[in-house]
C-alpha cells in the first residue's frame, strides 16, 4: 500500500511528457482526496490504493483509503473521478483495457514517487 505520507510530500515529476503528466494529475487528485478523507473521517489514514476502470468512453480513477476508528475498526472510504481516455498513457490503458474489473495501479505509481 501507499503511504499517505509519500503521497503527500510528494513534488511534481519532471518532464512535460503524457506519463508525467498523468502521473502529476493522479498526485495531485490523490492529495485533495486525501485531504477530504482526513477532514470527514478525522483520523490518520493508513494507507492508499489506486486503480483505474473502463467506463464506456472514458476512464474512471479509484482511490481507496484504509482508516481506523477509535474502537479499533477499520474503515474504506472510495474516492473517485472520470477522466479521459486520451488524458491515459497508452501502458496504463491498455491495462485497463483487459478488464472489466478495476485495475490496480498502485505500484506503477510508487514508481513514479520513488
Amino acid at each position: 500500500m501507499i503511504l499517505t505520507s509519500l503521497i503527500v510530500g510528494a513534488g511534481i515529476l519532471i518532464g512535460g511528457s503524457l506519463l508525467a503528466r498523468y502521473w502529476n494529475s493522479v498526485v495531485d487528485w490523490l492529495k485533495r482526496a486525501i485531504s477530504k478523507v482526513q477532514e470527514m473521517m478525522q483520523t490518520v489514514i493508513y494507507g492508499t490504493k489506486v486503480f483505474i476502470k473502463k467506463m464506456y468512453e472514458a476512464m474512471q480513477e479509484i482511490s481507496k483509503h484504509y482508516t481506523r476508528d477509535q474502537q479499533g475498526q477499520w474503515h474504506e472510504t472510495v474516492v473517485t473521478r472520470e477522466v479521459s481516455e486520451y488524458d491515459v498513457p497508452p501502458e496504463i490503458l491498455a491495462k485497463a483495457n483487459k478488464t472489466s474489473q478495476e485495475t490496480d495501479i498502485t505500484h506503477e505509481l510508487e514508481l513514479q514517487l520513488n
